[in-house]
């Protein structure tokens, strides 16, 4: 019986911070958008990431074992979980996760 390696993909969630001075409520919305911009852009470790909830995989590639990658894939890009990022409006309880 063949043997295949499947690599799967999936989101976790990640949390950092920042220090901000500001004025007024005003000013500090404008401000922290601005940082969260320039965070979403830094590739170091964030201060947290939450590991216990795994979310919106994809199996990224199916390869027959014994090739070397990509030589035999079998599949790409294939669904199999719910998008528990951007859930629908049929299924509110997932929203708020």
């Amino acid at each position: 019986m063949p043997r295949y390696t499947v690599r799967i993909g999936f989101w976790l969630r990640a949390y950092d911070s920042a220090e901000i001075e500001a004025d007024s409520p005003d000013e500090i919305i404008e401000r922290a958008k601005a940082a969260a911009r320039e965070m979403m852009e830094q590739t170091g470790q964030p201060e947290h990431i939450e590991v216990t909830d795994r979310r919106e995989g994809i199996i990224c590639w199916i390869d027959e074992s014994g090739f070397p990658a990509g030589v035999d894939t079998v599949a790409e890009d294939v669904e199999f979980d719910d998008d528990r990022i951007h859930p629908t409006q049929s299924n509110p309880a997932e929203a708020t996760a």
